[in-house]
Parts: structure tokens; sequence; C-alpha cells
């Protein structure tokens, strides 16, 4: 016989990330979304958690998301957007379907895709195809960034901010490696 939590477990694992939860298990326009992922990003075995989420409001233009990154439970880096960054001005969606596609846009915001590793090409290749935001080319953090992998973690805040960031320990904190 399986327990309510049981049953609900079965019932939610049924689904990929990409599908829509049956409307009993949506969270209605207003609620917390939230989607947290412990990650090692420091070089030091230790993970860090990876936490987004996004502030009350009845409008969805209303709604502020809210990224951070914590070690030990203190907050090391932190970044914020409006929730209506991700839609075009001229989408002429319900807030409810607007709603609909947050939600999986968070649910899916730390999937192993987004993190690379940057061994692959140094930084004056990665800043060909963008823009350089705080480690400039020919600098000693670029020197430190070249020396070693670091792991990259691209961050999609909306349809104009989009940046990567990685730890630098020379400078003990994140850092925007490249932005849109």
């Amino acid at each position: 016989m399986f327990s309510s939590l049981a049953l609900l477990l079965s019932i939610v694992s049924t689904f990929s990330t990409v599908d829509t939860l049956p409307v009993s298990l949506e969270k209605p326009i207003g609620s917390v979304l939230r989607t947290v992922r412990e990650m090692e990003m420091t070089g030091d075995t230790t993970k860090e958690v990876l936490q987004i989420e996004t502030t009350k409001a009845k409008s969805l233009d209303k709604i502020i998301v809210k990224f951070g990154i914590y070690i030990n439970g203190k907050n090391v880096f932190q970044d914020q957007w409006k929730a209506s960054t991700y839609f075009d001005k001229r989408d002429k969606w319900s807030d409810t379907t607007k709603w609909k596609h947050l939600t999986r846009i968070l649910r899916g915001f730390f999937v192993n895709q987004n993190f690379t590793m940057s061994g692959d090409e140094d930084l004056q290749t990665i800043l060909e195809r963008t823009e350089a935001a705080e480690i400039q080319v020919r600098t000693p953090e670029a020197k430190e960034f070249d020396s070693s992998p670091h792991k990259i973690f691209s961050v999609y805040g909306g349809r104009n901010h989009l940046y990567g960031l990685t730890w630098l320990q020379s400078m003990k904190k994140f850092v925007k490696v490249w932005k849109n």
C-alpha cells in the first residue's frame, strides 16, 4: 500500500523536466518558485549551493528572479532580474502561459549543459564570440583563468542578460568571464 508521499513521488517521477505537471501540482502565479543545486565550482571539492527563486507577486511583470551562490551558508554571489525579461514585449501570452514557461525555465536552470570547463579554450578564444565582462585579456586574472581549467556556469537571466560565471581563486570570488 502506497503512502501519500510515495504516491505523489511516483506521479511526479513519471514526468520529464520538459513536461507540464498535472494542474493540481503546478504552483499558481504569485507563489515562490525555487530551484537549488549543489555543484563544486571553486576547485576545493566542497560543493557550493546554487539557488534561483522568484519573489511573490500577483502579476508576472512584478516578479523578480533572484540567483545566488552560497558557500557554507554565506551568500558569495547574487544577481537579480525581472521575470518579464524572459519574454518579448510583443508576446500576447497570458500571465498563466508565461508562468508555465517561467516554471520550465527555472526547473531547467541548473542542467548539466549549462556547466562547461574552460580547458578547451583560452579566454581570448571565448571572447571572440562574446564580450569581455570582469576578466580582460592579458591581465593576471586572464593568466590565472588560462593556466588551469575553470568550471563556467552559463547564466540565462532573460533575453538580453546572458553571462558566464566562474570562480577566481586570486580574487576569492565569482566573476563574470563573458557576457552577451
